[in-house]
């Protein structure tokens, strides 16, 4: 299907330098060779591995699943061309990502997404969850900021699912007072935990299932979950090589995510049966875009100004932690005050 993405555009340009920006990034996304630069073009296509067989019908899967999910969020799905999933070399991959730590990034202003093939070619599992972790920031909602002054007009992202980025005026591409990241990742690492038992049933993974259902697979995991501390649901994979073993990343903030889902589930027990529900409206945020609806059930739940607070919470392990401490103390306050 080949659906235009829902994107919004701000600014002071005219009604047709915005429209120009939109169509921009919708051929980014669906002539996605034909618009890149050209030097982006020779080194992509000179050095990215063919994809195989199990690496599309792994990104055929995180296709269908992420659109399941826009539909159900009342967001027109599309399909993320399979050309503009990129496996390279890790040179190149640091040389574009600028990160030593990254093994996947997505490239909004390029409709694009690349992989380390180190840790991809020979792991398709990690490959898949991945993908679709990867599918779900790219198929976010995204606002564009679309201004122009005498040197021309500049196009850059206000808003990538529930992230807020700086406007132009506080901080050149969103670079500073970045709001919403934490959050951001918690809910997209906690649907791509959600989606790894159905992402096993690919039959071009059975090998792999039929693996990490053994009881050697099943030793080693429980041994990493002794030494690692790390809750046995959140591997992806355990080989039997040492240091063979994935997980979901954003452990902290997704504990954060879950404690406020519970506690929105305890307030609004009769609007919400169980947390799955509490968590669908924050999924569907970042589809729509809209804040507001899971802002009021915050803010109502631990007090005001809490969800601003939720929104300081970046990606890094330590921040998850304090945020959590934060948010479990503002909870005791408005139950105690809602009892006096």
């Amino acid at each position: 299907m080949e659906k235009a993405p829902q994107i919004r555009a701000i600014g002071n340009a005219s009604v047709e330098e915005k429209e120009k920006a939109k169509d921009d990034l919708h051929d980014l996304l669906f002539s996605h060779f034909e618009s890149l630069k050209p030097g982006d073009v020779g080194e992509l296509k000179k050095l990215e591995y063919p994809k195989s067989e199990t690496e599309i019908a792994c990104i055929n899967f995180a296709n269908k699943k992420t659109d399941e999910l826009m539909q159900e969020a009342g967001v027109a799905p599309y399909d993320i061309p399979v050309q503009n999933f990129h496996i390279i070399p890790p040179e190149l991959f640091k040389k574009i990502s600028n990160s030593d730590s990254a093994s996947a990034t997505t490239y909004t202003t390029q409709q694009g997404i690349i992989f380390d093939a180190e840790l991809f070619r020979t792991n398709p599992v990690y490959f898949g969850a991945v993908a679709m972790h990867e599918a779900l920031h790219l198929k976010a909602h995204l606002s564009l900021e679309v201004n122009k002054d005498e040197e021309g007009v500049d196009v850059t992202h206000y808003r990538k699912g529930v992230t807020i980025q700086a406007l132009q005026k506080h901080g050149y591409n969103g670079a500073y007072h970045q709001h919403f990241k934490g959050l951001h990742e918690a809910i997209v690492a906690t649907q791509e935990k959600r989606i790894l038992r159905d992402l096993l049933e690919l039959p071009e993974l059975s090998n792999e299932k039929k693996w990490l259902l053994s009881e050697k697979a099943q030793e080693i995991r429980r041994e990493l979950v002794q030494k690692k501390g790390i809750p046995e649901d959140d591997f992806i994979w355990v080989g039997e090589e040492k240091n063979d073993w994935e997980t979901v990343y954003y452990k902290t903030q997704r504990e954060v995510l879950d404690y406020v889902c519970s506690e929105i589930q305890k307030q609004f027990s009769g609007t919400y049966k169980d947390t799955d529900e509490v968590f669908k409206e924050f999924l569907k945020s970042n589809f729509t875009g809209r804040l507001l609806p899971i802002a009021r059930l915050t803010d109502k739940t631990f007090g005001e100004g809490s969800f601003r607070l939720l929104g300081n919470m970046g990606t890094e392990e330590s921040s998850g932690v304090l945020h959590l401490e934060s948010l479990k103390k503002a909870r005791m306050r408005q139950v105690r005050d809602a009892v006096v």
